[in-house]
């Protein structure tokens, strides 16, 4: 069990195909940022996914379950290492909640990254998935791979990213996830989309009279303000960057960001956006995209 993961990315595995794709992106993208990739196999207890009672290690027999978790983190590593021989990998495996042992060693890690959230198993309908918990608790930004069975464009390789969307609001959440942002694409020499969406009137009001006083002239003047001023002095941080913004005033924000995500190699967040634009990137908006959007997810707190 490693105990200093200052620096490093931290990906959850769990041994299904889906986990193995996840861990095959953070490979890359470990060895993107030249950190050591820390590949973390949390053994829940018997039961847990049924309640939520924890049992203590003791009353569980646990090798056998560490000698086949090993197994397979050991086969995950050794594929990783064949495609990436520069790559920089340790492991780590516990028997507990999962999201309490990949939150605890990736507390000081540079880059978190998951697998989505399931939802096709009745526990997690009813207690929530480890993804979905940890998008909202961890310390780190988030990535959530997701998409490849729903789009066959999808690229778990990072060296092959060619656009990347950001959701702005004007928060201090969405300047996080602009400086992510920006730095990911420079990274990987991608082109990097703006996207600020305000269309919250719907909220408001089902009457079409008022929607049709509403001044939505004024409505994109203040979204593209808002939007100049977000990525005002990016450009000079990060000249290389080809970056491009869009108003969107036809649809919501969880909406918009969908819609982006289908032609996206990286979709960003912030966490929770409380900006000039209120209500545009929520968290609930955030962890929406989480869940359903169609490429990779980068959560940023």
């Amino acid at each position: 069990m490693c105990a200093e993961q200052n620096g490093k990315v931290v990906v959850g595995f769990d041994g299904l195909d889906h986990s193995r794709e996840t861990v095959r992106w953070a490979a890359f993208e470990a060895v993107s940022r030249d950190r050591e990739l820390v590949v973390v196999r949390a053994i829940p207890a018997p039961l847990e996914q049924l309640t939520r009672i924890r049992l203590p290690s003791e009353s569980v027999e646990f090798e056998p379950l560490r000698t086949e978790c090993e197994n397979e983190v050991n086969t995950m590593v050794s594929e990783c290492r064949e495609e990436l021989p520069e790559l920089r990998v340790e492991t780590a495996m516990k028997l507990g909640h999962p999201a309490k042992i990949i939150g605890e060693l990736a507390d000081r890690a540079d880059l978190l990254v998951l697998g989505p959230p399931e939802q096709s198993q009745p526990w997690r309908m009813l207690l929530g998935s480890t993804s979905a918990e940890l998008v909202r608790t961890a310390r780190p930004p988030v990535v959530v791979v997701r998409g490849e069975r729903e789009r066959e464009r999808i690229t778990t390789d990072p060296r092959q990213f060619t656009r990347v969307v950001v959701g702005v609001d004007g928060s201090r959440g969405s300047e996080r996830a602009l400086g992510f942002a920006h730095e990911f694409a420079s990274r990987h020499q991608a082109e990097l989309v703006a996207l600020l969406s305000w269309n919250e009137v719907r909220k408001y009001t089902t009457s079409p009279t008022a929607r049709r006083k509403l001044d939505w002239q004024q409505v994109h003047d203040t979204c593209e303000r808002v939007l100049t001023e977000s990525v005002a002095g990016w450009k000079e941080q990060y000249p290389d960057v080809s970056l491009h913004s869009e108003v969107v005033t036809t649809e919501g924000a969880a909406d918009a960001l969908f819609s982006a995500s289908e032609q996206a190699d990286l979709l960003v967040v912030g966490s929770q956006g409380r900006g000039p634009i209120r209500s545009s990137l929520l968290g609930s908006v955030s962890h929406a995209v989480a869940h359903y959007a169609r490429c990779p997810v980068a959560v940023v707190h």
